[in-house]
């Protein structure tokens, strides 16, 4: 029941709706949904609406990241509001520190009126208390099913299954199957690699095979360049062993897995690419080199060769990468 010297038809209210794509909870309707019920609401109510809805699509677990709600929170302390409409209390906030300011705004009779679908808010000691109990249920709810999730997918990571796409690789219900012609392509560029072949040499001859991974909900073709080479060439998955949160898993002990390479091959490729990593082991050296065996390309993650070069007065120093050994 609304204070009796409250008219909320002269109140000015924001339409605020909110679902993430990563919402933790799949029946929390639509923000089209949200704003048909709470347009509905108004009408019944002969509530005012200023402007469009606010629809934001980001998830409220942690604070400072709905640019949207901040900019709603700052036109409401501006005068430019009254109140705000809402389908759920959990459509405002799901974390303790915006629910707060909620709440804070509401005590300095800033925000005048809250109107919810789903709840009966009442602008009192009780209705705060209510309110507050709301949104606390809502973290609770939110942090229980993370807590759920990660178990889950824990889970069946030790089960040798995970949802990581993995490139010349299907994955069907966390399982690796190889993609037809794709695994050929690949396993080509391992086995180029195995003969010293360059990486450029090898992003060559992938890009002639118009090789591209599909990225199934975005449908982006990711590509195997000179970069992605150095990260793919060292990921032991391919040998069949996959390392997630710290965690190792041998696929080829959990079922039927094909790996891509040997785990002799797949060695054999680390010495090759590590081979340069050592600093140099002579006792012949004129020039001093600070930071020599330390510094490391940021494009390969590999060590940098020292060098100096003669100007026209004096001896210069740089680094230089070789990602060609």
């Amino acid at each position: 029941m609304q204070d009796e010297e409250l008219d909320i038809t002269k109140l000015r209210y924001v339409l605020y709706a909110r679902k993430s794509t990563t919402d933790e909870s799949r029946q929390v309707r639509s923000i089209g949904d949200q704003i048909k019920e709470c347009l509905q609401m108004a009408r019944n109510k002969g509530l005012t609406v200023i402007g469009s809805p606010i629809a934001e699509e980001k998830s409220a677990k942690t604070p400072n990241q709905r640019p949207k709600f901040n900019q709603m929170l700052k036109d409401i302390q501006a005068g430019k509001y009254d109140g705000i409409l809402c389908w759920h209390p959990d459509r405002l906030s799901r974390n303790l520190m915006e629910a707060g300011q909620v709440v804070d705004l509401l005590d300095q009779h800033i925000i005048k009126d809250l109107q919810f679908v789903t709840h009966t808010f009442e602008n009192n000691p009780s209705g705060k208390m209510l309110l507050g109990i709301s949104f606390v249920i809502s973290k609770e709810f939110s942090d229980t099913l993370s807590v759920k999730v990660k178990r889950g997918h824990k889970n069946k990571f030790s089960e040798g299954r995970t949802q990581t796409p993995k490139h010349g690789y299907t994955n069907e219900d966390g399982y690796y199957r190889p993609q037809e012609k794709y695994f050929d392509i690949c396993r080509k560029a391992w086995e180029m690699r195995l003969r010293s072949d360059s990486y450029e040499t090898i992003a060559d001859y992938l890009q002639k095979q118009k090789y591209g991974r599909i990225v199934k909900k975005t449908g982006q073709i990711v590509k195997l360049g000179l970069k992605d080479l150095t990260r793919f060439f060292r990921d032991s998955f391919y040998m069949g062993i996959i390392i997630q949160a710290h965690e190792e898993i041998d696929l080829r002990q959990k079922y039927d897995f094909v790996p891509m390479v040997s785990e002799e091959e797949f060695n054999k490729v680390q010495a090759l690419s590590y081979r340069r990593q050592t600093p140099y082991n002579t006792h012949k050296r004129f020039t001093f080199y600070p930071f020599r065996g330390f510094v490391q390309c940021s494009y390969c993650g590999h060590n940098m060769v020292a060098g100096a070069s003669s100007g026209h007065t004096r001896r210069y120093m740089y680094f230089r990468c070789e990602p060609r050994l």
